[in-house]
């Protein structure tokens, strides 16, 4: 492993300096626990295993079982922070889907931040180095997300987005590829050929199908509608700082592919699938693969599952201000999508079913009658929610006795989307109370099916229990998904008083995912450098191939990326390879990744629907023990004591519901200051005539940043050296007052507009002046005559000038003054458009519709600009 990599990583994600480390004499492999680690508030429990059966059956482990015999320890300095006993399991017993026996060392008590690992004092053995922290998973759920970018068609991996490490150009782009697929009706005919660019990969094959993105597609959606602070806007993709969270734009590539397999129908239906129509010819990386491309037509199954897709997308973009437009298109899609399909089956009555003959490689993407209903509710759900059309109640409440789960009335590992989406629909205001409670009440009595009942029994030694019939080909999909399913209680808010327990269920299957199982493998490939002690190797990928650069993490030159979830155990295995399908079944995977006959995409091939499993549970784990909430925005910010260099600025506090809170300054997009304690804070070192529009953000110790404030404009005064300066602070060198009908004071100390004093005039009449005379001044184009005023009321004044003594006064501009405020003014010298030529006075004259008396008017920052 990749220790100092993973050191510096993991000190980044707990925020502890990466300094020389301790560690364990010995790591010990029977010693199981999360090894990338734990929020500080989960139950945390370590597996010490002693195999009996299975490929390892020889190799016993004795672990200490005297008093306080096991310790947890800090990995800096091997201090104990925790000592405790362990407790046996079952009485000793053997645990036959695992084959081994074993204890549990509960830690959860220890909550603080920190790098730790758990010690055996009787056999001087210690587990592999893991995390407490906020933000163990952070990493990890990066990573696993980026997947997607990886898995995209059509799209170059290109630094900086790419690691160099896995770079590759588009793929399937060239004639009669992607955007030049023909049909395989009619292969090779560009009469039938259509632009389906885009999308992802499938798995391990670059095959694209519309039914098997449906749950992918749903899943992801849920996951950032659930969670939607949890998903980040800076996972490194090329949209990464739009303004919309990586995930979504991740669906969006897949949804804008979708959109071409729609319109390339010309009927609002969709294609089912594209894809070559031969494994010869396979070759890595993607990009020189040059197979042809087809397309299989038209099929209903396609058809409602682009409906559930859109109309599931449309309800959630429909909510983000930037994406109204792109959500209401969808949502049109899908609309258009139902009416197609709804005539195409006949009002439902019959379904294609046989689309798929094989020809294009390699799943089957037609799907069943029972299936294809279920796709058509999913759409009815969310068509409902976001058009509250009564066509698609009635349709939903007509049929959701018939769809799973709900008619085997066991809500088990599966149909992830639909439990979601009937939960969801008993929470809409226009769902029938009947059928509502009818929902609720069927999921809230499945305490029995993969959650807290076999919990609350002790049924698995590694906590995570999964019945051994779900132990198939892509079990840790049906893993992830017994954590949701146990996280949709939370969720949905049944059974409240059992909360804790569903989360922990939910909590110990990632854990199980993340090496608490009993191969103490993390099922995600290349996670060294981010914690892991073992880590996938290999996938079976058409990219990451066998014998290829990309084979293995740790002997090829590049390895697979960081993140991808493979399929799992597999005890219904059938390939070629022994010692596999007659393992105890959490024993039955084998890291590799060789094609016909050893078939390791029965256990090592990745899949867009495992991904989005994995993405939902872990996001939704982060979010439940994170604080999520935002500040409320701060208050407009006020400027004051503002001069050529700088201001001072001050605004209302925020709230928050931890209490504490920082604040960064922005001018536009450029952050100005960040980290201010208080609600005011002092600028300096700008530049003199400087414009800067500034907004407040809050933000709390979680790192949740508010909305900004209200913008305020803000001008440094003008530069001097640009300036002939008539007043500022003091009459300027050869200008005199010559005023009259007026008392006049040039150190006013307060207000000032800039500087540290102004001019206050007390007008005795209408007609007074403040009339300032100098030497005469030549003027250039595009003079400017710059002032400030301020007083405590309206009051009505003039400006004049004149270009010589005696000559004719010129101009007349008439303006009030702001109350209590300063306003600013920048007047043009010119007459009739033509510039002036020169001036010697300036005249500030109370205007003859004055009402005396009068406010007095405070003046500042006199000069001429350009």
């Amino acid at each position: 492993m990749h220790l100092s990599l993973r050191l510096a990583a993991a000190a980044v994600a707990v925020g502890i300096a990466a300094v020389a480390q301790a560690a364990p004499l010995q790591v010990g492999k029977f010693i199981r626990v999360d090894q990338f680690g734990y929020l500080p508030d989960m139950r945390k429990v370590a597996i010490v295993a002693d195999p009996q059966a299975g490929f390892d059956a020889a190799e016993a482990f004795a672990p200490g079982t005297g008093a306080n015999q096991y310790q947890l320890r800090r990995w800096a300095d091997d201090s104990v922070v925790l000592s405790g006993t362990l407790a046996v399991w079952n009485g000793g017993a053997t645990h036959a889907q695992s084959g081994d026996r074993g204890w549990h060392f509960d830690f959860s008590a220890v909550t603080a931040p920190g790098s730790y690992y758990v010690w055996d004092v009787a056999n001087r053995v210690g587990s592999g180095r893991f995390e407490i922290g906020t933000a163990v998973y952070d990493e990890v759920l990066r990573q696993a997300v980026r997947m997607f970018f990886y898995q995209r068609l059509g799209f170059a991996k290109l630094a900086p987005y790419a690691d160099a490490r896995w770079t590759d150009g588009a793929a399937f782009v060239d004639a009669y590829q992607d955007a030049q697929a023909t049909s395989r009706t009619a292969k090779g005919n560009l009469a039938t050929a259509r632009d389906l660019r885009g999308g992802w990969m499938d798995a391990g094959d670059a095959n694209k199908y519309v039914t098997f993105a449906q749950d992918t597609v749903i899943q992801l959606i849920d996951a950032w509608r659930a969670n939607p602070a949890v998903f980040g806007d800076d996972y490194n993709l090329p949209e990464s700082g739009n303004g919309l969270p990586d995930l979504l734009d991740e669906i969006k590539w897949e949804l804008d592919f979708l959109k071409r397999m729609q319109d390339a129908t010309g009927s609002n239906g969709l294609l089912l699938k594209v894809g070559v129509d031969t494994y010869d010819g396979e070759v890595t990386p993607p990009s020189a693969d040059k197979r042809r491309r087809y397309y299989v037509a038209e099929c209903t199954s396609a058809t409602l599952a682009g409906s559930a897709m859109f109309a599931s997308a449309g309800v959630a973009l429909g909510g983000i201000a930037s994406q109204a437009a792109y959500a209401a298109d969808l949502v049109s899609r899908a609309e258009k999508a139902w009416t197609r399909a709804k005539s195409a089956t006949a009002s439902w009555t019959r379904y294609q079913t046989a689309c798929d003959n094989g020809d294009i490689k390699s799943g089957d993407a037609d799907v069943d009658a029972q299936g294809q209903l279920e796709s058509a509710v999913l759409a009815a759900i969310a068509l409902y929610e976001a058009t509250g059309k009564a066509e698609y109640k009635s349709f939903v409440e007509a049929r959701y006795t018939t769809v799973r789960p709900y008619s085997l009335g066991w809500w088990g590992p599966y149909w992830a989307p639909m439990q979601t989406a009937l939960l969801r629909y008993a929470g809409l205001a226009g769902a029938s109370a009947g059928v509502a409670g009818n929902i609720r009440n069927q999921k809230a009595a499945q305490n029995g099916v993969l959650s807290i009942d076999a919990l609350a029994a002790g049924s698995d030694l590694y906590r995570a229990h999964v019945p051994t019939s779900d132990f198939s080909w892509g079990h840790n999909r049906t893993r992830a998904n017994a954590g949701n399913l146990n996280l949709d209680f939370v969720a949905f808010n049944l059974n409240a008083g059992s909360a804790a327990q569903y989360s922990e269920v939910a909590q110990q299957h990632l854990h199980w995912l993340h090496g608490a199982n009993p191969l103490g493998l993390v099922y995600l490939s290349h996670m060294a450098d981010y914690g892991a002690e073992k880590s996938i190797d290999e996938l079976y990928h058409a990219w990451f191939s066998d014998g290829s650069v990309w084979d293995n993490a740790t002997s090829s030159p590049k390895g697979p990326p960081p993140g991808y979830l493979v399929g799992g155990p597999n005890p219904g295995y059938g390939g070629s390879v022994a010692n596999i399908a007659n393992q105890p079944p959490q024993k039955a995977y084998k890291d590799w990744n060789t094609g016909w006959p050893d078939n390791s995409w029965e256990l090592s091939e990745p899949a867009i629907y495992y991904q989005a499993a994995y993405v939902a549970l872990l996001g939704r784990i982060i979010s439940a023990n994170r604080d999520l909430q935002a500040p409320s925005a701060p208050g407009k910010p006020a400027a004051s004591a503002v001069s050529g260099s700088g201001f001072k600025l001050s605004w209302a506090a925020a709230t928050d519901d931890s209490g504490a809170v920082v604040y960064d300054v922005y001018d536009g997009a450029t952050l100005l200051r960040a980290g201010i304690a208080g609600t005011s804070a002092s600028f300096t070192g700008l530049t003199c005539g400087s414009s800067h529009a500034l907004t407040v953000k809050a933000r709390d110790a979680a790192g949740n940043v508010s909305a900004a404030s209200a913008s305020l404009t803000v001008t440094t005064a003008v530069c001097l050296s640009d300036a002939t300066v008539i007043y500022a602070d003091a009459l300027a060198s050869g200008w005199t007052d010559v005023s009259r009908n007026s008392t006049r004071d040039f150190a006013l100390k307060l207000p000032v507009r800039s500087g540290s004093r102004a001019v206050r005039v007390s007008f005795a009449a209408p007609g007074g002046t403040l009339a300032l005379r100098g030497p005469v001044l030549p003027l250039a184009v595009g003079a400017t005559l710059r002032f400030s005023v301020y007083s405590s009321g309206a009051v009505p004044l003039r400006l004049w000038v004149q270009t010589a003594d005696g000559s004719a006064r010129l101009g007349g501009y008439a303006f009030t003054t702001t109350r209590n405020g300063w306003r600013d003014f920048a007047l043009p010298l010119s007459t009739r458009g033509n510039p002036l030529a020169r001036i010697q006075r300036v005249i500030f004259e109370l205007d003859s519709t004055a009402l005396t008396p009068v406010a007095a008017v405070a003046f500042d920052d006199i000069a001429v600009t350009y």
